[in-house]
């Protein structure tokens, strides 16, 4: 990746000090120890916009207008109040980023986010300036506390995915998106690498019933419901396609079942006896008797990533 010139985080308070006469500057920060979490999918976390609307309540709206690997423009609403902000995202180096917005052309915030892993955790600490006119100094204490709570109750709401992501990588489980950048992060595909089922394996049906039930092969599971009025059955990989999340805890609606992380669709494979071979989502299944057998059959080819070799 190319560099990008930018302040320090150390020089950032004089800059802002003296952008102009009068100014008012004020720091707050967060800091927290983020617990069964690698350094990959807490930055990817933080660049993925989609997951923004299903997993967290504050932003009611919100579209990139521009993204690169190491840029994100955005415009958002934050909550139900009847103004929009321009949110500007840059990745500067491994485990630092940039945001800045201006909430209604007076007050200007720019946020350090920087991040650093310890083993299985990872510390996040999030350092903000709130630059106003000396005129609006009275709004730094309330906004600082909002900030605050925001980031607090923001992290809290993440541990879902990037402690699920942990989980999965401890199982073998890949994804497209583990050299993270602003853009691969926000496309829609399927980014999951399911752990090699090598020559296949399979499953039972004796006690599948009408409720969706977890079959394993290996450290692989599906979800699987039978459909009495078709004789037939649904089957989802139970980490979703698009990035893992997990689909059992999704929306279900007849053969479809809605992410929970994205809010993304994904239609069942329908396996009956008129239609005993499907192929769904990277895998083949085959219905013989009382037994369906799975194969993978996507080709995994992992790109080569300098990630762990940025600083």
């Amino acid at each position: 990746m190319n560099s990008i010139k930018y302040l320090t985080p150390e020089n950032l308070y004089s800059q802002l000090s003296h952008f102009t006469k009068g100014m008012a500057v004020t720091k707050g920060s967060f800091e927290l120890v983020v617990d069964q979490c690698t350094m990959k999918d807490m930055e990817w976390n933080h660049m993925d916009q989609m997951h923004r609307l299903p997993i967290h309540k504050t932003y009611d709206k919100g579209i990139r207008i521009a993204l690169g690997e190491k840029f994100a423009v955005s415009l958002t609403q934050w909550g139900k109040w009847p103004f929009f902000i321009t949110v500007s995202d840059v990745y500067l180096a491994k485990g630092l980023f940039y945001q800045s917005l201006t909430l209604g052309g007076i007050v200007f915030i720019h946020s350090i986010i920087s991040m650093e892993e310890m083993g299985d955790s990872v510390k996040l600490k999030d350092e903000w300036y709130i630059a106003t006119h000396k005129f609006f100094k009275f709004l730094h204490k309330p906004l600082d506390r909002k900030l605050y709570k925001l980031n607090a109750r923001l992290q809290q709401e993440d541990e879902q995915i990037r402690q699920g992501r942990f989980a999965l990588r401890k199982k073998g489980y890949q994804f497209n998106t583990d050299c993270p950048d602003y853009y691969n992060s926000n496309l829609l595909g399927n980014n999951t690498i399911y752990p090699d089922l090598n020559e296949g394996g399979f499953f039972t049906l004796n006690d599948v019933r009408g409720e969706n039930s977890i079959k394993k092969i290996g450290n692989l599971e599906f979800i699987i419901k039978k459909d009495d009025g078709n004789n037939s059955y649904l089957i989802w990989p139970a980490a979703c396609p698009h990035e893992g999340g997990p689909l059992m805890n999704g929306k279900f609606c007849g053969e479809k079942v809605t992410c929970p992380w994205h809010g993304l669709h994904f239609m069942a494979a329908h396996v009956s006896q008129e239609g005993k071979e499907v192929v769904k989502h990277g895998f083949s299944y085959l219905l013989k008797g009382e037994q369906i057998f799975v194969k993978r059959t996507t080709v995994v080819d992992i790109k080569p990533c300098d990630y762990d070799a940025v600083s």
